[in-house]
């Protein structure tokens, strides 16, 4: 039987302590392998191309380039890895802006080692991890800084695809939104697909932000 290839990952901090220390958390797992870092934003694109990581845990504040700026370019490349926001601080302003700019999910440094290999599998999945308190956060305290779903887009989404939406905005995987709504997990992400097709968004955390500003989600 063939093993399952590990899934890979670029560690992008400027500070070497911190680089190691995510390394370490990753080498108690056997299915999360780092294949590389990278000590400033402006060295990402050139560390994506030689090691080409499913998943990059991106700084969001380093010397030269931004982890901001950093995701925007990475993003707008073909075929790019998924992104995990990294920050000293639960929800700030720039993760505000990394959500915004594309990043899959979002991380504080502090979370405990658990947290990282499971954000890490869930983004790779093609779902993402995220706490729904910081997204409330988010919504009640920080302005859309690129609004791109208007109200009338909500009217346009089929009862099922409202109740998808509602529970994805709880951080809920598909597979959870799949048990909850008793429904395939193929048909969730169908039905996914056609909301974000409605919404005018490709991001679930951005769509999951929309739905609470838009009141779908108390």
């Amino acid at each position: 039987m063939t093993a399952t290839p590990p899934i890979t990952v670029l560690v992008v901090d400027d500070d070497p302590f911190v680089r190691r220390g995510v390394t370490d958390i990753f080498a108690a797992t056997d299915d999360i392998a780092v294949v590389g870092e990278a000590d400033d934003g402006d060295r990402v694109p050139d560390a994506v191309r030689r090691t080409t990581p499913q998943v990059v845990l991106m700084d969001l504040k380093m010397r030269r380039v931004g982890g901001l700026e950093a995701t925007r370019q990475l993003l707008a490349l073909p075929d790019a890895p998924k992104v995990i926001a990294m920050t000293a601080m639960d929800v700030d302003d720039l993760v505000v802006q990394a959500v915004a700019a594309g990043a899959h999910s979002f991380l504080s440094k502090g979370e405990a080692p658990e947290t990282f290999h499971q954000s890490v599998r869930v983004v790779a999945a093609g779902n993402t991890l995220f706490s729904q308190e910081s997204l409330r956060r988010i919504a009640a305290h920080h302005p859309d800084p690129a609004p791109t779903v208007v109200p009338s887009a909500f009217a346009n989404l089929s009862e099922r695809e409202r109740q998808v939406l509602q529970e994805l905005a709880t951080g809920a995987s598909n597979s959870e939104i799949a048990t909850r709504l008793y429904l395939g997990q193929t048909t969730v992400k169908t039905h996914l697909s056609s909301v974000f097709t409605k919404l005018g968004t490709d991001n679930r955390v951005r769509a999951a932000l929309a739905a609470m500003r838009a009141g779908l989600v108390d």
